[in-house]
């Protein structure tokens, strides 16, 4: 940043989260940054909020894109900055439950999409390609979300990635989004291990900042705390990790995630 002098950024949450946490990155060290961009996963609000905190001069913008269908929303106003935004030009999107029906405001369901523009679909395997873009022409995109009354998107996990506990359904994005109000928090995974008397019971990986110090019991509690439905409680507790598994782009390995939090769970027995 000091050396090239950069204006524009767009990273990853994991890479985000990352610089905001660094020491070395003040506002004066990021004196010519002008716009932060993230994709590929969501950032939760508190971090979102302390960036903006600290980087008055930095406009946060983020937007909904499928490598499919191309952009469905942007967000370029600095404002509603945990939105994925509004609609791009010429793109329809809408939310539906389990049967197809259309949901209205505030109502979580699979997001659905229509940009109009050409898609020759996968290569060599047309089922997919149907499974993902249905005869109309809408996106299937395995993303739940819902729109505010200012039509604005918020995205709140993959479908698959929904967790249930005693036939209580929630979503490990719940979780994360309150832990990562914990300053001394940098980055969190949370997994769910099946239990067949309970269902999917919750538990975190958590990555510490440098420096700080927070025990498992702080984190379970604060949870609790802040969380009052029974199903979105750690009941298995908080194991703590250096480094978060995570692809090429950046993004949590969910299922890494679980191997590692069972595997130090079993080490600290």
């Amino acid at each position: 940043m000091v050396k090239y002098w950069i204006t524009d950024c767009i990273l990853a949450p994991c890479r985000f989260s990352t610089l905001i946490n660094c020491p070395e990155a003040t506002p004066e060290a990021l004196a010519s940054l002008k716009s932060l961009n993230y994709g590929g996963g969501s950032i939760s609000l508190a971090t979102l909020q302390r960036t903006q905190e600290r980087y008055k001069h930095v406009r946060i913008d983020t937007g909904y894109v499928m490598s499919e269908s191309g952009p469905i929303t942007f967000n370029l106003t600095n404002k509603n900055i945990s939105s994925a935004g509004s609609p791009a030009p010429g793109t329809k999107v809408r939310i539906v439950n389990e049967d197809g029906k259309n949901l209205t405001f505030n109502e979580v369901g699979e997001i659905l999409a229509y940009t109009g523009r050409p898609w020759k679909g996968y290569y060599g395997n047309p089922e997919e390609t149907h499974r993902i873009q249905d005869a109309e022409g809408w996106f299937h995109t395995g993303d739940l979300g819902y729109f505010n009354e200012e039509n604005n998107l918020y995205l709140v996990d993959r479908i698959r990635e929904a967790l249930k506990y005693q036939g209580l359904q929630y979503t490990p994005g719940e979780i994360e989004d309150v832990i990562m109000e914990l300053l001394q928090v940098q980055d969190v995974c949370v997994v769910g291990v099946y239990n067949e008397r309970a269902g999917d019971e919750a538990g975190a990986l958590v990555v510490v900042n440098e420096g700080s110090f927070i025990s498992e019991k702080e984190i379970v509690d604060h949870v609790a705390k802040r969380i009052s439905a029974v199903q979105k409680q750690l009941r298995l507790g908080v194991q703590f990790t250096e480094k978060l598994p995570v692809n090429v782009n950046g993004k949590k390995i969910r299922i890494a995630a679980r191997e590692e939090f069972l595997k130090k769970k079993a080490e600290a027995k």
